[in-house]
């Protein structure tokens, strides 16, 4: 079997991954414990971006998938992974809330 340093990351990379991902997480927790009072979808769409940018830090420094040539094979099965999950979770969130709609229906609000 043949392992190659290039797919390996150095010291540097690993430690500024690692000081990225403790950025984007100390940055998640200030937000939500210290930050100034924010409107809940503000608020709710500042987590997820940081929580978007913690997935790609996590990709590219420790898991090592780009869009180069030679990870091609590594970055497909995870843009299918990635649509299959938009997929269940929209189509949960679709269903939940046409079900709440239906059952509420009658009750005024």
């Amino acid at each position: 079997m043949k392992t190659s340093a290039a797919h390996h990351g150095s010291l540097r990379s690993y430690l500024g991954g690692f000081a990225s991902s403790l950025f984007l997480t100390l940055a998640s927790f200030g937000l939500v414990l210290y930050g100034p009072p924010l409107e809940p979808s503000f608020l709710f769409g500042m987590l997820a971006l940081l929580a978007i940018l913690q997935i790609i830090v996590q990709i590219y420094f420790f898991l090592h998938v780009d869009t180069s040539s030679e990870q091609l094979w590594h970055l497909l099965p995870l843009l299918y992974t990635l649509l299959i999950v938009i997929l269940l979770v929209g189509g949960t969130l679709w269903i939940m809330h046409n079900a709440n709609l239906h059952m509420m229906s009658g009750m005024d609000p």
